[in-house]
């Protein structure tokens, strides 16, 4: 297993040593393109609270902060190892009231029913079970008319992505087409996407009714 698989395979469940190295690189430069293509896209809305889910070492935590200074961000990861990551990362938030972590998954959030105007998942889905049972829990947990961003590094059009999901294992690779069908089942509407085919970044919006 080279570097790559191996940085997937922890990316499930951060813990040790290569989970160390795991949250390091969602927290580096390296993965910093990502961010930097979605988020300015979000700059005009409305968002009081917003929930990034899978959240592993906080750093798109502390984007968000930034730039929503007036609102507040929970962070949401089933490790507890990322958890204490993102806790150093974002200690002021913290202190001030801003910023919130819990443990747990996106199939059943220890979260309360329409609490959010925003819900992120960057480099998440690939691992979530049962997706569409965890898209409407994802719902739930939405004000109406909030927003669900979906990003990945990987849209899912490569033979190197299923190879990937073969040797990593519980890990799929969805196509921008895969996840717009899944979030109409869960119930979602005015689904957009963007796809930067160079980089192979895809990126879908869309809202709880």
């Amino acid at each position: 297993m080279n570097s790559f698989q191996r940085y997937y395979k922890r990316g499930r469940f951060p813990a040790r040593f290569w989970g160390d190295r795991a949250l390091m690189a969602m927290n580096g430069k390296k993965h910093v393109a990502l961010p930097e293509w979605v988020l300015p896209e979000l700059q005009d809305g409305q968002f009081k609270n917003i929930l990034d889910i899978g959240c592993g070492g906080g750093a798109n935590i502390q984007r968000l902060l930034e730039m929503f200074p007036e609102s507040k961000v929970t962070g949401l990861d089933i490790s507890d190892y990322a958890l204490a990551m993102a806790r150093d990362v974002n200690f002021d938030a913290i202190d001030q009231g801003r910023c919130y972590l819990s443990g747990g998954n996106a199939s059943q959030m220890p979260l309360p029913r329409e609490s959010f105007d925003l819900a992120t998942a960057f480099e998440t889905v690939y691992y979530w079970s049962g997706i569409t049972a965890c898209f409407t829990e994802v719902k739930r947990v939405l004000k109406p008319g909030g927003t669900f961003v979906i990003a990945n590094e990987l849209d899912g059009m490569a033979k190197e992505d299923h190879r990937l999901e073969q040797v990593v294992g519980l890990l799929h690779v969805y196509t921008i087409e895969e996840l717009e069908s899944i979030l109409t089942t869960a119930g979602f509407v005015d689904i957009e996407s963007r796809h930067d085919e160079a980089r192979r970044f895809i990126c879908l919006t869309c809202r709880k009714p």
